[in-house]
């Protein structure tokens, strides 16, 4: 919710005031509301100041309500709202501001009576909401100037009120407070001095108070920019709604459980909004991501009917038969393809790599033999001889190499009756590595 559409309501000594949007009217006081509203205590008869004590902070409330009542700075007896709390050096600095008994007692019991949240806070939150160390801000409510500042040396409050309704009576106060304090404002510059109108209906005195500042700061001060309401045909310049509701989670007189219960509802209503852009931006991924689904699938299925059709082509091909004419070509192939293998020049070479000094060979001979009861006669080595004495290890590594390099060994009967005698019969591999076409 923005700050023109909060219900708000300026308590002066002259009576009560209800804005809303961009209008504002007069209502009669202590009214029975039907919504949520923020009250703005902005009376001349509430005290404000910062004081400073020795001694610990928790006593600041007491310490200060001793010194009003002493001092008889409120009429009765009267209740301190604290501010700020700051501690320093030995003690303790406090911006408070102490209102009569009776109207803080009235503004309670009115709050709570309402069926809805109703705020109530006085002007002296509004002037120091936000202001961090090492910032100032000023705010002109009709013709009284109000400064609060917030330096390494601690916190400063001032406030002139002009005596007269001219232009004259309004520069002499700007300028009487602006010189009091031009030290401290010089020393934190102008990009940390805020200035606003809390309440004006003549334009030309804020127009002075900035020409006050300027002087000073050598420049212009950040100025806060302004609704501008109609109130009965006068044009009305305030920042009074944003800095109400900025400050009513904070410095609210009510009880912090009712606070909160604003604020939360503000929060809703924020988050209802997020909810609605994200829930908006959800349905358009949506809908997005089931297009690109929709032309994922479509895709899909035009690859797997290309798929197809490429399988049947493949079948097609394969089943084709090949011509009764070109069968003895084939056989031909074969038998040139086979016979490679068992190139004499090529065996010898592998039995001759393959074979040790313990054993010898005594004959090698190209013969056909039949294999896996097939009545096609095959093309076979056979290998005879002897190994060294002792040395029958050597066939087995024979053996392995010969099997290795591509050929199946099968013992037969050895040809020579002498010691260490053997025979073998060696049938060349499928694709046999170590068979090399001539």
């Amino acid at each position: 919710m923005s700050a023109a559409a909060e219900h708000v309501y300026r308590v002066a000594n002259a009576g009560w005031v209800h804005c809303h949007g961009h209008q504002a009217q007069e209502v009669p006081a202590w009214p029975r509301l039907t919504h949520t509203a923020l009250v703005v205590l902005d009376l001349d008869d509430v005290f404000t100041d910062v004081w400073r004590f020795e001694g610990k902070s928790e006593y600041a409330t007491a310490l200060i309500e001793k010194r009003v009542r002493t001092q008889g700075l409120v009429e009765g007896s009267a209740h301190i709202i604290m501010h700020r709390l700051l501690k320093v050096p030995g003690g303790f600095q406090a911006f408070f501001s102490a209102v009569s008994l009776d109207l803080w007692q009235r503004s309670s019991q009115w709050a709570k009576e309402q069926n809805d949240h109703c705020l109530v806070m006085t002007t002296g939150g509004l002037l120091c909401n936000g202001v961090d160390a090492g910032q100032a801000r000023l705010l002109l409510s009709q013709r009284r100037l109000m400064c609060f500042a917030h330096s390494e040396e601690g916190m400063v409050f001032a406030s002139t009120q002009a005596l007269g309704s001219g232009a004259s009576a309004m520069t002499s106060s700007a300028q009487v407070l602006v010189a009091n304090q031009s030290a401290l404002l010089s020393r934190l510059g102008p990009d940390a001095v805020e200035w606003g109108a809390l309440w004006s209906t003549q334009p030309a005195d804020g127009e002075i108070c900035v020409s006050a500042l300027q002087g000073v700061l050598g420049s212009a001060p950040v100025v806060m920019k302004a609704a501008e309401l109609s109130l009965a045909g006068e044009r009305v310049q305030t920042v009074m709604p944003a800095l109400a509701r900025d400050a009513a989670g904070r410095h609210a007189l009510n009880p912090f459980a009712e606070r909160v219960a604003w604020r939360a509802e503000r929060w809703v209503a924020s988050i209802t909004a997020l909810t609605a852009v994200v829930g908006g931006a959800l349905v358009a991924v949506g809908a997005f991501t089931s297009q690109q689904a929709d032309a994922q699938r479509d895709e899909g299925q035009s690859q797997r009917a290309q798929l197809a059709a490429m399988q049947q082509r493949i079948q097609a091909v394969t089943t084709v038969q090949a011509p009764q004419q070109l069968l003895p070509v084939a056989d031909f192939s074969r038998t040139l393809d086979e016979g490679a293998r068992y190139d004499p020049m090529a065996f010898l070479a592998v039995l001759k790599s393959s074979t040790g000094s313990d054993i010898r060979i005594v004959r090698v001979k190209l013969e056909a033999t039949q294999q896996n009861q097939n009545p096609n006669r095959a093309r076979a080595f056979r290998v005879d001889g002897v190994v060294a004495p002792g040395a029958s290890a050597s066939v087995t590594r024979w053996v392995s190499l010969m099997s290795a390099a591509g050929w199946t060994l099968k013992a037969m009967d050895p040809a020579e009756s002498s010691q260490g005698a053997f025979s073998y019969e060696l049938v060349a591999k499928a694709a046999a590595p170590g068979n090399m076409k001539p």
